[in-house]
Parts: structure tokens; C-alpha cells; sequence
């Protein structure tokens, strides 16, 4: 298990949120860790087009894919991991994964920006026998036996912050939805599970929606303007990025250690950090994200694709959350770490990838 061990770990449905790719110098910024050889020669070729990197979750992601990369290169499993960013752009995407299919990559994962903008690009693949596999924000509405989906159960978990969050402030009150970017399949999602869990709590109420694209400066900048207008804010749920912003904001406007909101943690480690070592004593809240590992995850699941190994085309990707009593774990976290668990490969196999 890689860092520490979140707290409640729990299979999610199938789901997932958040970014892109690229090959020529118009389709976005591309970065390669390419190792000698080609897949002729001993190792697949593999190309990742991740829809943003603009977040800490993102970018622990890609890390996570690389490191997972060195480790399959060195045992010649893989010649090469490209990666590149599509910055929120489906005809970037479109053009990246297509760049890929041309390039003669043995396997293209998406992070997608569209649920279904990218499915005739997909199908470009899927004609030219490239499997590909969607992971984080998907699913896409795609299907064909090319096609594998390794997913988080977003709905429930934006349920599961926001059912921990009605309960803390008593059943009662008004709180701010930070939600992340319009039309993705993340945000409709998790506000779809935010809204799930209202219907048991009909005297709570949303009265701020605001869109942050799960930055902290966004939304800390936005929090700042609307706050002065609230009278009152006894809780806050968001989607992942922005948690200790929401922090910084409320503080800012003047909310003492008494009145501070019970505000949904994100597994940042700015949050979690914050929470173990500055936060009222006994602020009582819950912290919950997807793991950022699913890139490592990706990357062993690509090679027994490849390899021909029963892979299922719907996957489970599991997520985790930190609760008050195990906080304390976490006061050493970096600002921009994102806390997460890792898998051994043979795991994965077990438990992750059978298929139906």
C-alpha cells in the first residue's frame, strides 16, 4: 500500500471524472516517456490522452501512470508511456487519440472530456484493432469488446459527502455546493448525488451553487464574492480540489472557530493537513476523493489487455474516505498531495479486472 491507508475503502459502481492527449504540435501539449525499443522489439506502446492537468489530482495521476511505466519498461513489458493533455477540449482529444491511431500505438487510454464527443474517434480505434480504456472521468457511452471502462461511482460518493455533511450540522441548515466543471460526466454525477442525498434532509438547502473546476483559486476567489451575501452557511460540499480554499474563504470573511462550516473534505493534503493540525479541536467532518492511483492501475490493466487475459470491459475502481479519528494519520501530508492507496498487480487481477 503506497503512503497511508485511507480510512473506509469501498468498490464503487461504474463512474468516474476529470482530462486529455496529444501527438502533433497543434493537437496540445504532449509528454513522452518513451524508453528505447518499439513493440516489435520487446514492449507495447502505449499513449494516454488525459482530458486536463490543471489539478494536484491530475497531475498525481499521471505520476502514478509513469512510475507504473519505468517499472513495466524495465521488465520489458512496455517500450513506451506517451502522455498528453487535451486542456478540456474534445477536438483536441478527438485529434490525440486519432494521432495515436496512426502512430501504430498498441493500446490508447482516455481520460475523456465528453461522454460522447469522443465516441467516433473511439470507434477509429476500435476499427484499426487499438483497444482502448477509458479511465477517471468516463464512462463514455460507447460500447464495443475494444472498449474498457475502469470507473468511480461519483454519484455515490458526492451522496455519501453530503449525507455526512447533513448529519453533522443536524438535519438542518443551509449549505454551498462546489461543483466542478459544467457538462462534464463528473460534475452532473456528484451534483446528481448531492441532490440524492437532500431528499432525506428536506429542511437543508443549497443556496450557492458555484463552478470551480476543482481549483482551489477559483474557488476560493468565487467563495469570496459570495459569501458577504449569505447570512448564514452551516455546511459546504465539494467535488475535490478546492476544500481548504473553501477554508481560506470562510475564514477570510470572518467565520470563527464556532461558527466555521462543516465543509466536506477532498483528500488533498492541504485539506487533510489543515484538518489534523489547525482545525477547531474536535471539528467533526469527513474527507473523501477518488484515488489518484488509478493511473498506475491503468497501466497494468492496459498490459493484460494486450496480452489477452480476461479482462472485463466494466470496471470498479475504488475510492476511500478519511474520517475524524483517523485524521491524525495525515497532519504530514504535502500542500499538493493527494492521498491515495496502491495495488500490487496480481490484485488487480483478482479483484479489479475479471472479467464477466
Amino acid at each position: 500500500m503506497r503512503k497511508k491507508l485511507l480510512a473506509v475503502l469501498m468498490c464503487a459502481a461504474l463512474v468516474v471524472a476529470m482530462t486529455a492527449c496529444g501527438g502533433s504540435s497543434d493537437s496540445g501539449s504532449e509528454k513522452s516517456t518513451s524508453a528505447s525499443g518499439s513493440s516489435e522489439g520487446g514492449g507495447y506502446k502505449i499513449g494516454f490522452t488525459d482530458n486536463y492537468n490543471g489539478n494536484s489530482y491530475h497531475q498525481s495521476m499521471e505520476t502514478f501512470m509513469q512510475e507504473v511505466a519505468e517499472e513495466l519498461k524495465a521488465s520489458g513489458d512496455i517500450s513506451e508511456l506517451t502522455i498528453a493533455e487535451a486542456n478540456q477540449d474534445a477536438s483536441t482529444q478527438i485529434s490525440q487519440i486519432e494521432d495515436f491511431i496512426m502512430q501504430g500505438y498498441d493500446l490508447i487510454i482516455v481520460d475523456p472530456c465528453s461522454t460522447s464527443s469522443l465516441n467516433s474517434a473511439v470507434q477509429e480505434a476500435c476499427d484499426a484493432g487499438i483497444p482502448v480504456l477509458i479511465i477517471n472521468d468516463g464512462p463514455i457511452d460507447y460500447e464495443n469488446d475494444l472498449v474498457y471502462q475502469l470507473n468511480f461511482d461519483f454519484t455515490d460518493l458526492a451522496y455519501t459527502l453530503t449525507k455526512e455533511v447533513c448529519e453533522q450540522i443536524g438535519g438542518s441548515g443551509n449549505i454551498i455546493e462546489l461543483r466542478g466543471t459544467a457538462g462534464t460526466t463528473c460534475d452532473t454525477q456528484m451534483h446528481e448525488g448531492v441532490l440524492n442525498a437532500l431528499k432525506e434532509y428536506p429542511d437543508v438547502e443549497i443556496v450557492s451553487e458555484i463552478y470551480t473546476d476543482w481549483t482551489g483559486s477559483k474557488a476560493q476567489s468565487e467563495l469570496n464574492s459570495v459569501l458577504p451575501t449569505l447570512e448564514k452557511v452551516d455546511g459546504l460540499v465539494t467535488q475535490g480540489g478546492d476544500a481548504y480554499a473553501a477554508v481560506q474563504a470562510f475564514i477570510s470573511a470572518g467565520y470563527k472557530d464556532a461558527d466555521l462550516p462543516v465543509i466536506a473534505g477532498d483528500n488533498r493534503g492541504s485539506f487533510l493537513s489543515w484538518w489534523a493540525t489547525e482545525a477547531p479541536e474536535g471539528y467533526e467532518t469527513i474527507s473523501g476523493a477518488c484515488n489518484p492511483w488509478d493511473g498506475g492501475m491503468a497501466m497494468y490493466i492496459a498490459v493484460d489487455i494486450l496480452n489477452g487475459k480476461d479482462v472485463a470491459n466494466n470496471m470498479n475502481c475504488p475510492f476511500g474516505y478519511v474520517m475524524a479519528d483517523e485524521v491524525d494519520q495525515y497532519a504530514d501530508m504535502a500542500e499538493d498531495e493527494v492521498a491515495s492507496i496502491s495495488y500490487d498487480w496480481e490484485t488487480i487481477q483478482t479483484d479489479i479486472e475479471p472479467g464477466k
